[in-house]
């Protein structure tokens, strides 16, 4: 088939069901005819030999169909994906047609099932399985590209205080719950349809059944003939089902996952980076400030019937997060994150500076116990690394190497070296 071909117009060459209906009444009205009159040579003759005959006559069209079943379903999907419009060049107007596309995608994914059903009797699951996972892939690498788009059309925003494109890193995440849940619901139900197809293939093929009609016969050899490697997969699939951690689709889990980590980071520069700006002045006391204003900003993961955030939370993670226990309370977890972050740079800012007057240390140590305070209202209990420091400024000369012996090697030695000990 030329590439250029379009898919429905290859489909729209295959024979009817209805002229193959039928001829298949007709022979069954034979066969009843001819095993009542007790005739039985040369009627089974007739049904394993003829009727076999010319049942892969009229359906040979299919076999090209079932060969290259996959290739045509890929260039479907494909020209379909193509057409979903994903990005302009304003975020809002991108975000919306970001929402738009997760229910169209999973419509053509619906429809891409449906036609494998009608047209192989799922016996060409296993080569649209594949297609699938491509298909799915493709789509999550374009909306990364989008997401990272609208990234780069903000970069000189990311350093400064801007709510706005909070709220919108925000409206990321959710899409990305959205997507997430849809994906799933997906899977469970091709799950589900895949067991319904193995339950019923065997009645199709029972040898044993009595007064089975020969033209089913045939036409089960026919579709096995066509595509047994593909029903032999089937069955290990299927199988495989009873174990609840397999997926259908290896791989887009963990692209699922990496999307809602990179979803996630951009969020989290949103409100981190103008700290890290504010880092660089002498002052802390901004940085205080700056944090005291996050709790009302993070009300939206408040929400409980918001179940977007909190699948794109559980699927993705916050930076500093790593090794902490997640807790239901989104609020939280993304307030230690951003305190974590600022706590951390703040150490190592602050064991950068060379050298201090008696007055900028007692700056510095006035600024670190007012942010200290802060961290401590968030509830940061993994603060003991920045009251080593405080504690190392604000020790006196005679006592400071006794509780140097007790503190980090390259924390101690590099306050030594910024008060000149």
């Amino acid at each position: 088939m030329p590439e250029h071909q379009n898919y429905h117009e290859k489909l729209g060459t295959l024979v009817t069901d209805r002229f193959g209906k039928s001829i298949q009444n007709q022979i069954q009205t034979l066969y009843q005819n001819v095993s009542s009159q007790g005739i039985r040579s040369s009627n089974e003759s007739f049904s394993s030999s003829t009727i076999e005959v010319f049942v892969f006559e009229l359906y040979s069209i299919y076999t090209d169909a079932f060969q290259n079943y996959s290739t045509y379903e890929q260039e479907q999907l494909t020209d379909a994906l193509d057409a979903i419009q994903l990005d302009t060049n304003d975020t809002s107007s991108s975000i919306q047609l970001l929402v738009s596309s997760i229910s169209n995608v999973f419509l053509l994914a619906n429809e891409s099932v449906d036609r494998c059903k009608q047209l192989t009797n799922g016996q060409t699951i296993i080569s649209l399985l594949n297609v699938l996972q491509k298909f799915f892939t493709s789509y999550i690498g374009e909306l990364k590209r989008v997401v990272n788009n609208i990234r780069e059309r903000n970069t000189k925003i990311l350093g400064n205080e801007d709510w706005e494109l909070f709220q919108q890193t925000i409206r990321i995440l959710e899409i990305c719950g959205e997507l997430i849940l849809a994906y799933e619901q997906f899977e469970s139900s091709l799950a589900q349809q895949l067991l319904q197809m193995i339950n019923e293939w065997p009645n199709k093929s029972n040898k044993h059944k009595q007064h089975q009609d020969p033209f089913d016969v045939a036409i089960e050899s026919f579709i096995n003939k066509t595509s047994s490697s593909d029903k032999h997969d089937f069955v290990s699939i299927t199988n495989a089902l009873e174990n609840a951690t397999y997926s259908l689709f290896p791989d887009i889990p963990k692209l699922l996952s990496k999307f809602s980590d990179e979803c996630h980071q951009f969020s989290f520069d949103a409100v981190f980076l103008p700290i890290h700006s504010l880092l660089n002045g002498f002052s802390k006391l901004p940085i205080g400030q700056y944090l005291l204003m996050l709790p009302q900003h993070f009300e939206p993961f408040n929400l409980h019937d918001n179940r977007q955030l909190g699948i794109a939370f559980k699927k993705g993670k916050l930076p500093y997060l790593e090794d902490k226990e997640l807790y239901n309370d989104l609020t939280s977890c993304w307030l230690d994150s951003i305190a974590l972050a600022t706590m951390r740079l703040c150490i190592e800012q602050t064991l950068k500076i060379q050298t201090l007057s008696s007055t900028g240390l007692k700056q510095l140590i006035m600024d670190l116990q007012y942010l200290y305070s802060v961290l401590e209202d968030f509830g940061l209990k993994d603060v003991a690394g920045f009251r080593d420091v405080i504690e190392l400024l604000n020790t006196a000369e005679e006592t400071f190497e006794e509780l140097a012996r007790h503190k980090p090697a390259r924390m101690a030695t590099a306050i030594r070296t910024m008060r000149r000990l």
